[in-house]
């Protein structure tokens, strides 16, 4: 069995996994999750409340808006001792080491990244995926274990597991023929003119077959 290990990067997008682990925290994939965000606090000594997250949320405008900050809730205090929120590096700029996912042995397909409404994963008809609508997801994805984003970087609009609405994350290279890490760097982005408020959580998986 090749098992997967999930790492944010919160020191230097510029260095690998490999080259400075330290930089980076292990997410706890039962307890810890992603929170994308205007402002909200980086370092927070509690788990934000509602409330809280309500307060510092992206504010929808006439104009497309990508979500500023990416923050891991460290439930489990891998990183930082006290603290609960910690700010990810290079989310949505062009950088390459952000998000790693770490595989200790080969797999039978490429790891592919996908999102869905919940763990069931068999709809993706929330607002933040695009009410069902294949490319307009507002989570906005691409492959950097080769290469940065790019400048201005569009990334695939990841929903559901259809294979334009799904990122390779071997830069379509196929299997991994041994233990290796793979990046990507997320991001989301508001489309214009949508005023309607709404929370909303949302799954992401990284999906691969092992022999």
């Amino acid at each position: 069995m090749t098992t997967l290990q999930i790492y944010a990067n919160l020191v230097d997008a510029d260095v690998s996994y490999e080259t400075t682990p330290a930089d980076y925290i292990l997410l706890d994939l039962s307890n810890d999750y992603l929170i994308w965000s205007e402002d909200l606090e980086d370092l927070m000594t509690h788990e934000p409340t509602s409330d809280e997250l309500n307060e510092h949320a992206i504010i929808l405008t006439d104009e497309e808006r990508i979500v500023p900050e990416l923050l891991v809730m460290d439930k489990s205090h891998d990183w930082g001792g006290e603290y609960y929120t910690h700010l990810v590096k290079g989310m949505g700029e062009n950088a390459q080491y952000v998000l790693c996912f770490s595989f200790d042995g080969a797999t039978a397909t490429e790891p592919q990244l996908e999102a869905w409404d919940d763990a069931d994963h068999d709809s993706f008809a929330k607002d933040v995926l695009g009410l069902s609508v294949e490319g307009d997801s507002w989570v906005r994805a691409v492959c950097t274990t080769t290469a940065p984003a790019g400048t201005a970087w569009e990334g695939t609009a990841i929903a559901g597991s259809g294979a334009t609405r799904v990122v390779k994350l071997n830069d379509g290279a196929g299997a991994l023929s041994g233990a290796g890490s793979l990046y990507s760097n997320i991001k989301i982005v508001c489309p214009a003119d949508y005023l309607t408020p709404f929370v909303s959580t949302f799954v992401l998986t990284c999906r691969y077959c092992w022999n």
